[in-house]
């Protein structure tokens, strides 16, 4: 059963989060949502990282789901954000990740998963730091509310890896996840398409066995 965990941000957000252990821990995911979901989105996710020893960290992000106020308790919305506001929701990934480093699990065994424009920020983070290993993007986009990463995924490391899906119908984020794709710098990089999937996490009503795909990926790249 998940841990429900609470963290602060440098900008002093308080986030909400659900951390999943495992029997053995070979690394761990961190895990964003779309707008407008919560972490509930990758429950399924989490459920698969348990059977192949994978901790993971699903948070909500300023604004969403349980995590809407300040320290001193002020309130807030995704919904009223301003462009600025939804690009300082990259503090929410930094603190997630720092979070898990305090568990003892080194910042080479963490991989991002995101969503929609939280498959932005996961993009966003993995380019600050060469060590990373990975990230799964789902639905990225060239530009979510200021939250670009055509210049990230340049500066990606050729030993870095992506795992990008995205559906046909969801025009634009499928031409972007491709372009995304097709500027990586990265060698290991997978590209899945879908038809009729949606967008984000709704991708795995569509296909049910996309959680696990996630995870298999994941696992087989902590073991390289």
């Amino acid at each position: 059963m998940a841990e429900k965990i609470n963290l602060k941000t440098y900008d002093d957000v308080r986030l909400v989060g659900d951390w999943q252990s495992a029997p053995t821990i070979l690394g761990a995911m961190v895990l964003l949502h779309m707008m407008p979901e919560t972490r509930l989105s990758w429950l399924s996710v989490q459920r698969a990282c348990v059977k192949l020893s994978l901790a993971s960290l699903a948070i909500d992000m300023r604004g969403h789901g349980d995590s809407v106020e300040t320290s001193d308790g002020g309130k807030i919305d995704y919904r009223n954000f301003s462009s600025e506001e939804h690009q300082s929701t990259y503090g929410d990934v930094v603190s997630a990740v720092d979070w898990v480093r305090g568990r003892g699990i080194d910042r080479r065994r963490i991989i991002l998963g995101g969503a929609s424009y939280g498959a932005n920020l996961a993009l966003q983070f993995l380019a600050s730091d060469p060590m990373l290993p990975g990230a799964v993007l789902l639905s990225p986009s060239l530009n979510y509310h200021g939250i670009e990463t055509e210049d990230h995924v340049r500066n990606l490391t050729y030993n870095q890896s992506l795992f990008i899906a995205s559906s046909l119908e969801d025009k634009q984020s499928y031409d972007d996840s491709k372009k995304l794709f097709d500027m990586a710098a990265c060698e290991n990089k997978i590209f899945v398409p879908y038809k009729g999937a949606g967008h984000g996490t709704s991708m795995f009503a569509y296909d049910r066995e996309l959680p696990e795909k996630i995870v298999a990926w994941a696992e087989a790249l902590l073991h390289d």
